[in-house]
């Protein structure tokens, strides 16, 4: 069986950024991910979005196109937002999930997650867990 996990902003910029706490176990776990080939790794753009903007202000501009040329060199499926996505973001996780402060691109990443079967996230962000996903490696 192939498994399915979700990247999230963190997991990338960790990835990226040489500087993060959590960069060399971000490189070693996606390095086993690849080598074992047997998981679909996927991501949205909203996220692209995100990382490419935190990682351009955080470290360089070639760093944020490094990250570009990364996403195409992977097999990485991009799932895109659409109107129907992020309408039900709000009510199944912005709004139940209300005292926890979730961005809205974690919303988005959870109802993409939720419509695709997805139940692991590559991630170093706690709301995943309380949103109701795995949180890998970690």
């Amino acid at each position: 069986m192939v498994n399915k996990i979700f990247i999230d902003t963190g997991a990338f910029i960790a990835i990226n950024d040489k500087a993060d706490q959590y960069h060399t176990i971000a490189v070693e776990f996606l390095n086993e991910l690849i080598s074992k080939g047997n998981y679909h790794l996927y991501t949205s753009n909203f996220v692209v979005s995100e990382t490419y903007t935190r990682i351009l202000y955080r470290c360089n501009p070639a760093t944020a196109i490094k990250f570009l040329d990364i996403i195409n060199r992977i097999n990485i499926k991009l799932i895109y937002s659409d109107k129907n996505t992020e309408e039900s973001c709000v009510k199944d996780f912005l709004k139940k999930y209300k005292n926890e402060k979730i961005s809205y691109v974690d919303a988005v990443s959870f109802q993409i997650m939720k419509d695709n079967n997805i139940t692991d996230a590559f991630t170093f962000d706690k709301h995943f867990r309380i949103a109701g996903f795995n949180s890998l490696p970690l």
